[in-house]
């Protein structure tokens, strides 16, 4: 069993564990992490998350690739490493994912929940004038 942790900006990463909430009622293995005003304090609370973990495995979706959260997050992967942990970070976070893979945080690795959240996450993206056009 892995962990997923949602990062974004502000409340997003809650509003988002809320919602998937609505769907699953079993989130073990997600956590959420939005970051406000005090960045070193969102800092040490992924660090926490991630480093002072028994868990080895660990899946980051977060919001915007190249924000603060996600470049916390990089800012992480090698000492991560170096205790043998293996951490993915994605970004796009979004609600079809989650909704995917939550079900089967206990079930696969994050390298493999990694997969499914990015095909989930693209195909989530629909044009409902295209869709009643026959077009997709």
């Amino acid at each position: 069993m892995g962990k997923v942790i949602i990062l974004t900006h502000g409340e997003l990463a809650k509003c988002l564990y809320e919602s998937t909430g609505l769907f699953i009622a079993d989130r073990e293995g997600l956590e959420a992490l939005g970051l406000g005003v005090d960045i070193e304090g969102f800092r040490m609370s992924l660090r926490k998350l991630v480093l002072e973990d028994a868990e080895k495995d660990f899946l980051i979706l977060a919001d915007l690739f190249g924000g603060t959260p996600f470049n916390i997050a990089a800012s992480l992967i090698g000492q991560a490493k170096e205790q043998g942990k293996n951490m993915e970070v994605i970004t796009g976070v979004n609600l079809p994912m989650l909704l995917e893979i939550v079900p089967l945080i206990r079930e696969m690795p994050c390298q493999e929940l990694k997969k499914i959240a990015m095909e989930v996450g693209t195909e989530g993206i629909r044009d409902l004038m295209a869709e009643l056009a026959g077009e997709r």
